[in-house]
């Protein structure tokens, strides 16, 4: 081989075997004493072979010491800033995707396969994760979705032999977020200052729409609704006033109305539906469920998670057609009452009061045969008791509603149904209750003690009347634990069924 080739290729770290290293002086003396390969003298401007090897070596130590800080600061890098991932393409941007390439890693011993990284999810408007439940309403027509802790009050009847029903969807500390009513018919009033409503968010739904009510209700507007979509309006006046619910009003830009109807038609065979915070907000703000500051500030209550869990409940919604009996009417042919006896239930007619007292009892029994309410009218006695001097205790009003009944005399006496608890916990007695018609005298809701505490209606024709689940409270009346017990009994069918049986009580004659 060629002596000065053999250098050179001795000199390449990349070529070189495993042998010891060459003397770079031996191998020029050979090239310049041995024989068959004459060669000149080197000219002063070209570098010795030693020198050119010295120079190659240190360029080769200067790449590989550029290289290790690179790495090094990659890795610092990565361990600062976490996983390198590209940033995602907007969709319908007409850039093509491109897979990351592969980083280097860097490690004392093996190096482990890379580990793909999951694209980071957004989080500015995405709610946490959450666990969530489906609902059916007691006439098997509405299905939605709700948060876990969430529950609903229900009032269902029948009206001309259909189910309708009202439903209350309250938070866990009892604070209603919307109501869903399935009705037979609404009215909708005028009103003296109309004012322009904004939309400030708006999603289509696919529920269809009664094609007759359509029209009917166009008519009546004077312009044609729209699709059913989940909506959140405004109206700006003093304040901003707004409401979040289901709707099918266009909201065309600067109309002035005189309240955003909330409604929908629902589909065929299926009752009208309003599923919301307020089935018509005014335009003065005078019912409205929320108010702020500004449409900023409204805006703003957008990001909230009570908004979007309402509006992801709202959006769930589904309907459809059901001929499900919740239940059948009573008729008391001496008491002259009737009222819809949940499915299941049965009702007996007894004489009760005395002969200077007369009246009518009607007891009423759930599937099991307990007693769970009875109704009383007629003349009676007044109301006795009394409260020792430390026997004053906190009532609360879980919930109320308002009665069928009819007549002057019960906007005057303001009959009402009501849920209330009294509250002896401190005295580890736990807290009473009572579910039943009240008047504005029984149904004060002042701190009181068991003795005074009625679900009694005065000023009725005959006398005196009463419908609940008990009267007066008795010795052995069952109690709750704790607040918590009490209200989510209002999630129970027993409850839903009383409630729908008391509000529903008619006087025949």
């Amino acid at each position: 081989m060629d002596p000065i080739r053999e250098l050179i290729e001795d000199a390449d770290p990349l070529r070189r075997g495993t042998g010891p290293e060459p003397d770079a002086d031996q191998a020029l003396a050979r090239v310049v004493t041995g024989h068959g390969h004459g060669i000149d003298k080197m000219p002063p401007n070209v570098r010795s072979l030693a020198a050119a090897r010295k120079l190659r070596n240190a360029r080769i130590a200067g790449l590989l010491t550029i290289a290790a800080a690179a790495v090094a600061a990659g890795v610092l890098v990565a361990s600062n800033l976490g996983a390198l991932t590209t940033a995602p393409v907007p969709a319908n941007s007409g850039l093509a995707t491109t897979s990351p390439l592969p980083t280097a890693s860097v490690s004392a011993t093996t190096t482990a396969p890379p580990t793909p990284t999951p694209t980071p999810t957004p989080t500015g408007s995405v709610a946490p994760l959450t666990p969530w439940k489906t609902f059916t309403d007691a006439t098997a027509q509405a299905t939605f979705q709700l948060p876990e802790s969430w529950f609903v009050v229900e009032s269902p009847r029948m009206i001309a032999g259909k189910p309708y029903n009202s439903l209350s969807v309250r938070t866990a500390d009892n604070k209603q977020v919307a109501a869903l009513n399935l009705v037979y018919d609404r009215t909708i009033g005028g009103c003296a200052a109309p004012r322009p409503v904004t939309v400030l968010d708006a999603v289509d739904l696919d529920i269809s729409q009664k094609p007759e009510k359509v029209a009917e209700f166009s008519a009546l507007k004077g312009s044609a609704l729209g699709p059913s979509r989940f909506t959140f309006t405004v109206f700006e006046g003093d304040r901003v006033y707004g409401s979040v619910a289901l709707s099918e009003e266009k909201n065309l830009p600067g109309t002035a109305v005189c309240q955003q109807i909330n409604g929908i038609t629902g589909p065929s065979n299926v009752p009208l539906v309003d599923f919301g915070d307020v089935w018509a907000m005014s335009a003065d703000g005078s019912n409205a469920p929320h108010t702020f500051s500004s449409v900023a500030e409204a805006r703003a209550y957008m990001q909230t998670q009570e908004y979007q869990d309402t509006k992801r409940m709202l959006i769930s919604l589904s309907l459809k057609q059901s001929n499900v009996q919740t239940s059948t009417v009573f008729k008391g042919s001496n008491a002259k009452v009737q009222f819809s006896l949940p499915g299941g239930w049965t009702a007996k007619e007894v004489k009760a009061g005395t002969p200077d007292f007369p009246a009518w009892a009607i007891d009423v029994a759930d599937e099991s045969g307990r007693k769970v309410a009875q109704l009383y009218y007629g003349s009676g006695g007044g109301l006795g008791g009394a409260c020792g001097p430390d026997e004053h205790y906190k009532v609360t009003e879980l919930d109320t509603a308002q009665s069928a009944l009819n007549g002057t005399w019960t906007q005057a006496a303001g009959v009402r149904f009501s849920y209330r608890v009294l509250d002896q916990s401190s005295l580890g007695k736990g807290l009473s209750y009572e579910v039943g018609l009240v008047d504005k005298s029984s149904g004060q809701l002042v701190d009181t003690c068991p003795n005074l505490m009625y679900a009694i209606v005065t000023g009725a024709p005959k006398g005196s009347l009463s419908f609940a689940d008990r009267a007066t409270q008795g010795p052995g009346a069952p109690t709750f634990a704790t607040m918590s017990e009490a209200i989510s009994y209002m999630s129970t069918p027993e409850y839903a069924k009383l409630k729908e049986m008391i509000t529903s009580l008619q006087l025949t004659q």
